[in-house]
């Protein structure tokens, strides 16, 4: 694991030959000992100086934490402004992914009803993570169902709402959000390790999480985007599709 900003290049460098149209969304890896646009700014400055291509929107997380004396996390109005100000203007459309209801609607106070993000505002409910107490709750109890359903209701259907389910019970809440009208999952290895939460399967590779879900989301009637599609359903700017075709592809190492 690595924060440095040139393996994150090159991490994407790896993906980009085999998969050229993929839409980059990239955490953005913080340096916590500094807060607002100073955490994200090494990133942000390596990857959209290597092109639009390898950061088209970049994911922040809305929650305040520390989780030890050299790692805090610290979200403000301010620092998220000056954050989100810092991200657009490098071309980067923000991706906020809120654990609870308060981070969704300190966002659509501090910033979407100010007019201090672009349209579409791209929302993410985070539960259920792996050793990570702070996300929503993911357990196959009825009222976590209920729970999802319920924060649904705090976005508006103006914004591109996502659900990012994790742990053991990922797949239930990922098809109940496909059957919700979410616009979009996450779906892979970052958080879940078991396909199945009745069976001790383990996922392959993201691809196969990937497959399967789109496997079900077809036969709930629902559509797969093309990355062409994705890009305007997120608001990227069309000239990254430009940027993505000519890029070169790498001799083998």
């Amino acid at each position: 694991p690595s924060k440095d900003p040139y393996v994150v290049k090159e991490t994407i460098d790896r993906v980009l030959d085999k998969c050229p149209d993929i839409v980059t969304s990239v955490l953005p890896y913080a340096d916590y000992t500094k807060q607002g646009a100073d955490q994200v700014k090494p990133t942000v400055d390596v990857l959209t100086a290597a092109g639009p291509q390898y950061m088209q929107s970049a994911v922040l997380l809305i929650m305040s934490m520390t989780f030890s004396e050299k790692f805090t996390y610290v979200i403000t109005e301010s620092l998220l402004r000056e954050t989100v100000d810092y991200l657009e203007s490098h071309g980067v459309r923000p991706e906020f992914q809120g654990h609870a209801y308060s981070g969704l609607k300190d966002v659509k106070d501090w910033l979407i009803d100010k007019g201090h993000v672009k349209n579409p505002p791209l929302m993410n409910i985070m539960a259920g993570f792996h050793g990570f107490s702070h996300a929503s709750p993911l357990e196959p109890d009825p009222w976590n169902y209920v729970y999802l359903m319920t924060m649904m209701q705090t976005l508006s259907p103006n914004w591109v709402r996502g659900v990012c389910a994790g742990g053991r019970n990922w797949l239930p809440f990922t098809v109940l959000a496909i059957m919700l009208g979410f616009d979009m999952v996450r779906v892979g290895m970052e958080d879940s390790v078991y396909l199945y939460p009745h069976k001790d399967r383990k996922l392959q590779s993201t691809a196969e999480a990937v497959k399967v879900v789109a496997d079900i989301a077809r036969s709930l009637g629902r559509e797969i985007a093309t990355p062409d599609e994705a890009r305007e359903i997120l608001g990227i700017n069309p000239a990254v599709h430009d940027a993505v075709r000519k890029r070169p592809i790498r001799a083998a190492e």
